[in-house]
């Protein structure tokens, strides 16, 4: 028998790792656990775990856990308070074995969280062994932000259509209402704002009955931009939302806050009335659903299986790698 041959692989079992970038207030967390809800409805046999890219956000849960027992008691789960960043999340998937991993962003776009994340990601994918066996990852697949990101793999207004399609209930209730629809987006001072800008003029064209707008709050368009747009619209009446994963600290510090510098403050300034919706993207479930669908496009593109397989787990039960 050949060296080779004797060469026993490793077990190798496949997981998700939800990259969020994360939030501190409890209210805000269905978002995140909704969009988790939906995958693992989805993909009931892999292993599906999260990860918080934000470092302040895990410092923040860090401290807490100090004194867990007010947080447990307003229903934050162990996995939220424990939450890992990126490296240490697929460190302890590759050390129970799970040694392919599709990483989803729930990140709106491709601004300095995703950045990053696919820095880590493609580090971690050029890890070379001298036994390809031995090396500790088979796959780590990183896919895309809900409005997509650039390349030729994936026309990004394709995209940002899905995202348009998945929040026509927004549009319908402003139209309802007769208000006019404003998106408040985190947005970032170091990237373009453009895909933002584009999935705007896509609402535009798909919701022609409701003037949209989306305003960020860090870049451009800012607050004093998009009120001196409805000004000039003679808009009179707003349903305010985060265009956001969750409503969380933006939303409430932000967004709606009584300070006359807030949205709701400035808004309401102009003589505007203002109807605040403190719901998080993630709690809408057919935008959710847009993540669901990303981990299945990513999975298919690259060969893996997401279904149940028994030849897999006999194999796992017996210390050697299933096929892919």
């Amino acid at each position: 028998m050949s060296k080779k041959d004797k060469i026993r692989r490793q077990i190798n079992k496949k997981a998700i790792l939800l990259a969020h970038f994360g939030t501190s207030y409890p209210v805000a967390l269905e978002s995140l656990e909704n969009i988790k809800k939906k995958v693992r409805e989805r993909f009931p046999s892999i292993e599906t775990r999260i990860c918080f890219t934000s470092n302040r956000i895990r410092n923040i849960w860090a401290a807490r856990r100090r004194s867990p027992e007010k947080w447990l008691e307003q229903g934050v789960s162990e996995e939220i308070m424990s939450a890992p960043g990126f490296l240490g999340a697929a460190g302890s998937l590759q050390n129970e074995n799970y040694r392919t991993i599709i990483v989803q962003p729930t990140h709106i776009y491709h601004g300095e969280q995703y950045e990053d994340l696919q820095s880590y990601v493609r580090a971690l994918q050029s890890i070379r062994t001298i036994k390809k066996a031995w090396a500790p990852f088979e796959k780590i697949l990183l896919s895309r932000p809900a409005l997509g990101t650039y390349g030729i793999e994936h026309d990004h207004t394709d995209d940002i259509n899905e995202v348009v399609e998945a929040l026509g209930a927004d549009f319908s209730k402003a139209e309802k209402e007769g208000a006019a629809l404003v998106y408040v987006g985190h947005g970032n001072d170091f990237f373009s704002s453009g895909a933002f800008l584009e999935a705007q003029k896509a609402m535009r064209d798909k919701y022609p009955g409701v003037k949209v707008y989306i305003g960020m709050v860090e870049g451009h368009p800012g607050i004093e931009e998009i009120v001196r747009e409805l000004g000039k619209d003679d808009v009179k009446q707003v349903l305010l939302k985060p265009f956001m994963i969750t409503a969380g600290d933006h939303a409430h510090n932000d967004i709606n806050n009584d300070d006359h510098e807030s949205w709701k403050g400035r808004i309401e300034s102009m003589g505007i009335h203002v109807d605040v919706s403190m719901e998080g993207l993630g709690s809408n479930n057919t935008f959710a659903d847009v993540f669901v669908k990303r981990i299945q496009e990513t999975a298919d593109e690259n060969g893996l299986d997401l279904e149940p397989l028994f030849r897999e787990s006999s194999l796992q039960s017996e210390g050697i790698a299933g096929e892919l």
